[in-house]
């Protein structure tokens, strides 16, 4: 894996501001989300975050068997957090579309 200097890092994360990017960290992990700020130290990514969350389905009167509602359970939750990476933890940095 190619190392980088932090100016071309920088540089490079300067360029892709407020767009969609596939970030590749220095241990390997692939992190997908929006560049929306950055300092001389740290860029600022907002990422998707999903989860399957285990809930009671007859809680609130929803679920199967209910008289409010069909099915089964709930849909997940979809949600953005924002995450702080270290411009040194970054190894790679490219464009993705969006869905």
């Amino acid at each position: 894996m190619n190392t980088y200097s932090k100016d071309h890092i920088l540089n490079l994360c300067k360029s892709h501001m407020k767009q969609y990017v596939l970030v590749e960290t220095q241990q390997g992990e692939q992190l997908q989300g929006v560049i929306v700020d950055m300092d001389d130290e740290n860029v600022y990514l907002v990422t998707p975050v999903i989860h399957q969350e285990q809930r009671n389905p007859y809680a609130y009167g929803y679920g199967y068997g209910s008289p409010y509602g069909y099915g089964y359970g709930y849909p997940p939750s979809v949600g953005l957090r924002r995450l702080i990476l270290p411009l040194t933890a970054i190894a790679a940095l490219s464009l993705l579309p969006w869905y």
